[in-house]
């Protein structure tokens, strides 16, 4: 926007909603502020001049330090990077103290950079003409992201004399760190198949050897790697610590290197499409799962084994480990073993063989685990109430094993009560299976999934502790008629979730104003939200609108009250998202055994917030369940 008729409710108006847009988007807001700033008497504050604003009325004219304060305060926002190009530029610094004491407790990243200091004058938007000059050339050397430390030094540069000023707040405890464009100068060759995360270990640790030069010719297989070991036992000058450790680095990427010929050579499955190899990345990343890659296609390949053998933290594991599970995710997708020819030698190449053998055990012991479940349905209820009969289905890898229903008291209590007879049931189906329940599944109404808390039932322990409890909206078993769209409609919401390429949660935030009903709806029918929905704050009327967002997101998440923390919540939605839903019945264990508060790692913060989770199997009994509902309508 620019011109007179740019208006300083207008700017402010602008920054907000692209502030919140940004949110939405799991994205950076970047924000350029150009023109005429002043600082008023003694005053460091800097105020930018919009169309309507008078030189004598500071009220007229736009506060950039407490704008950019309330846009760095935007709930879910990953950070803002702001370029200032006025007079008096250094002005724009917020109080950084006070975000500390914020809504987001400090959780927020800021990055400003400043053409001038706050007592000086900018001139014909120099700072402006150097900072497009440096995005469109980019700079020598400085990787694929442009981040803005190496934009302001290349700024000092392109515009010598210019007095530029960076000023950064990093309190953010995960996510990576915004960066402000692609570097126009990296090139990726295609011959170089070592990427950032690869040479970038290398370079820290070659350099105290003196034998950084050695990167100088690009590394193009396996062999190359071996040649640079070789040499570098021959002409490294440093201590025998640094080499062992320099050794092992080179060890750790021809490992990757391994295994991306393994993958794109000779893997005796399918090809691997990016969206199988986010999802095996997931799974064999665990707690680093908040900082994963965000490329796509080949690169996402070969960054993801250089992050799981360079970069996960390993507590008790050999450093082939999650490489090892991220083999096996995939391999199991293809129904493939461990004895495998062609596995077996990648396994002997790197030294996992022992390792691959476990990753498949544990994806066979996760495999049991999830092969029964026990679907417990309350659709029978009359007008959001407690229902007389529980209608009870025990599902075997997804196959209808046995059906009962359960009359009951019309009553929480009645219904509670009941639940330990299904349990009872179920067992002794499970042990004629030979196998163990795990998960029980209750479907109920947006009423009852609102006020009650069925993982706390208690027959002598709490449902939560022995079994993994997920809820379920009744409504999708056999959808009404202007309801008829709203299973295949998850489905799409939810492989289109499973392909996102970013690391964080697939999941929009619903904001306090957008929590009316009516508006809601014309929201969700335009599709303003493709993902799942997590409500920031418990709205007025919330079980109207609970029904709407459940119609429309197969995945709805809420607080148990408002004094929860949605930016804390973001957070561990992040690091545990791959494994959700069931982590959230962990955490619930967690916090009844009161270890959340000797050992916080993120769970406490599920604790505090509810799920109702619609995946492709539980769309996949819908669909059983409306079938044989209408088959049976037939018979009669």
């Amino acid at each position: 926007m620019y011109g007179t008729s740019v208006s300083q409710a207008r700017i402010e108006a602008a920054i907000r909603g692209a502030a919140k847009r940004a949110a939405q988007d799991d994205a950076v807001l970047v924000v350029a502020l150009l023109g005429h700033g002043i600082t008023p008497g003694q005053n460091p504050t800097l105020y930018l001049m919009a169309g309507d604003s008078h030189a004598d009325e500071i009220g007229s004219a736009v506060n950039v330090s407490e704008l950019l304060t309330q846009a760095v305060e935007t709930p879910g926002l990953p950070g803002v990077i702001a370029i200032v190009d006025t007079c008096h530029a250094g002005g724009a610094t917020p109080d950084l103290r006070s975000l500390d004491a914020g809504v987001r407790g400090g959780a927020a990243r800021l990055s400003l950079l400043m053409g001038v200091g706050a007592t000086q004058a900018a001139y014909g938007l120099a700072f402006s003409r150097g900072f497009v000059e440096v995005l469109e050339e980019g700079v020598g050397g400085g990787g694929e992201f442009l981040y803005p430390a190496a934009v302001l030094d290349a700024v000092r540069d392109a515009v010598p004399g210019q007095d530029v000023r960076l000023v950064e707040f990093d309190g953010a405890q995960f996510g990576g760190r915004p960066w402000l464009a692609r570097n126009a100068r990296h090139r990726i060759r295609a011959g170089d198949v070592v990427g950032p995360i690869a040479n970038e270990e290398l370079q820290l640790a070659l350099d105290p050897l003196g034998c950084s030069a050695l990167l100088q010719t690009p590394v193009t297989g396996v062999q190359e790697l071996e040649r640079l070991r070789l040499m570098l036992c021959d002409h490294s000058s440093g201590s025998a610590e640094e080499l062992a450790w320099a050794l092992r680095v080179v060890d750790g990427v021809l490992d990757g290197l391994r295994t991306v010929e393994l993958l794109t050579t000779s893997w005796p499955g399918s090809r691997p499409t990016s969206e199988r190899l986010r999802r095996a990345l997931w799974s064999a990343a665990g707690r680093a799962a908040g900082r994963l890659p965000e490329s796509s296609g080949g690169e996402l390949l070969r960054d993801a084994v250089e992050f799981l053998r360079l970069r996960v933290p390993r507590v008790h594991e050999t450093p082939t480990t999650p490489l090892a599970l991220f083999v096996a995710a995939l391999a199991a997708e293809d129904a493939l073993d461990a004895g495998e020819r062609k596995l077996a030698a990648w396994a002997h190449a790197v030294g996992a063989e022992v390792e691959l053998s476990d990753a498949f055990e544990a994806l066979r012991e996760r495999g049991s685990k999830a092969r029964l479940r026990l679907v417990v349905s309350l659709h029978a209820a009359v007008a959001d109430e407690w229902p007389e009969v529980l209608e009870v289905w025990l599902l075997d890898r997804g196959e209808v094993h046995a059906h009962k229903d359960f009359t009951c008291m019309p009553e929480q209590g009645g219904v509670e009560q009941r639940l330990a007879t299904v349990l009872r049931w179920a067992s002794v189906q499970a042990r004629s299976l030979g196998a163990r329940l795990q998960r029980v599944e209750i479907a109920a109404s947006a009423a009852l999934l609102l006020r009650w808390h069925p993982e706390e039932t208690d027959f002598g322990e709490r449902l939560g502790v022995a079994y993994d409890v997920v809820l379920r909206w009744s409504e999708r078993l056999c959808p009404p008629d202007h309801l008829w769209w709203i299973n295949e409609r998850a489905r799409k919401k939810l492989e289109a979730m499973s392909s996102c390429a970013t690391g964080s949660a697939p999941v929009d935030w619903l904001g306090e104003h957008e929590a009316e009903v009516n508006e809601l709806r014309k929201l969700l029918g335009n599709d303003t939200y493709g993902r799942a929905i997590a409500v920031a704050r418990r709205p007025p009327r919330f079980e109207q609108v609970m029904e709407v967002l459940l119609a429309y997101a197969p995945i709805v998440l809420w607080p148990y009250a408002d004094s929860c923390a949605p930016e804390q919540f973001r957070t561990a939605l992040d690091r545990f998202w791959h494994l959700l839903p069931a982590e959230f019945c962990e955490a619930y264990r967690r916090s009844w055994a009161q270890r959340a508060l000797s050992e916080p790692d993120g769970r406490e913060q599920l604790a505090k917030w509810r799920t109702v989770w619609h995946d492709t199997e539980w769309l996949d009994f819908c669909d059983w369940f409306e079938q044989f509902t209408i088959e049976e309508e037939n018979s009669v």
